[in-house]
């Protein structure tokens, strides 16, 4: 293999794993899973995922998060992101879309820090968003995924943005 193909699928595999990253965060809110939500807390036993930013938003927009906790509407739109980024990311598709909603939720979950806690200038998510760019840009997406499949859908080519 090529220097250049391995990149794209070391890429690939970035994308996968910040897949899973989402996707565990979903089934972890929604089933209360015991691990960043406990046992018995999560979404259809009556908890509200949203409610954790009580605990962790710090900085300059801590009164605004602090309002938005526990809203159901919140918490559905939390749920369905964590779902949908964690399911296209995994499957390689709607690499622009994705992309660009992987980078806003990331942007959001770093707001909750601003300033940042653990450096002064940036945190982890940071360089989540940087990744994805990354992959979107040199063909991460194309490597191990449904991609090439899913660009040749009738309503991909009508809808480009879906690519």
């Amino acid at each position: 293999m090529e220097k250049e193909e391995i990149g794209r699928v070391c890429l690939a595999i970035f994308r996968i794993l910040l897949g899973w990253y989402f996707l565990w965060a979903f089934f972890d809110k929604m089933f209360g899973l015991g691990f960043q939500t406990p046992a018995g807390s999560g979404f259809i036993d009556g908890g509200s995922p949203s409610s954790f930013v009580i605990y962790v938003a710090d900085g300059l927009l801590k009164d605004f998060y602090d309002s938005l906790a526990g809203n159901t509407i919140v918490d559905i739109v939390l749920l369905l992101g964590l779902l949908v980024l964690g399911v296209t990311l995994i499957l390689g598709i709607t690499s622009k879309l994705t992309t660009f909603g992987t980078s806003l939720f990331l942007l959001v979950m770093f707001s909750l820090h601003i300033p940042p806690t653990d450096n002064p200038i940036i945190d982890h998510r940071v360089i989540m968003m940087a990744g994805m760019v990354v992959t979107y840009y040199l063909g991460g997406f194309e490597k191990l995924s449904l991609y090439e499949k899913w660009k040749e859908l009738s309503i991909v080519k009508k809808f480009p943005i879906l690519e």
